[in-house]
């Protein structure tokens, strides 16, 4: 693995803890919506809450996974950090940190950091070939 594909994947990590999330609030909103049906005909005594059950436990087992997901993370992401403070400039280590940490594009790098976007990329290879990727 090179080092950009090493620090691109806590923005990848973050998307799909972003996708689960999404999952999760759709099945809890279908395990709390309730609907009446009002009907003339007589109830049997039984109620079933197998499919109630069934989508809360699903939704317990992908809140489960989602939280692995979060401490996974963060653990990348402390990873990330630390690759990147180890580099020695200053602009370019601020390069890498603003690219992968802070996830902005391009342009909105060289505009914080008031230099012209060729700059940028020349401090983004150099910070680049100074980070060691772990095995």
């Amino acid at each position: 693995m090179n080092a950009k594909a090493y620090l691109s994947q806590a923005y990848r990590i973050e998307k799909a803890i972003h996708d689960m999330l999404e999952e999760v609030a759709t099945l809890r909103a279908m395990a709390t919506k309730t609907t009446s049906v009002i009907s003339d005909m007589p109830r049997s005594g039984i109620k079933n809450t197998s499919g109630l059950a069934d989508t809360v436990a699903k939704l317990i087992e992908r809140e489960e996974l989602l939280y692995h997901e979060i401490e996974r993370l963060v653990d990348q992401r402390t990873e990330i950090c630390d690759a990147i403070q180890a580099v020695d400039d200053w602009e370019e280590r601020r390069v890498l940190y603003l690219r992968y940490i802070s996830y902005r594009g391009w342009t909105a790098i060289a505009e914080e950091m008031h230099t012209c976007l060729r700059q940028v990329y020349r401090l983004h290879g150099r910070g680049l070939k100074k980070i060691s990727v772990p095995p």
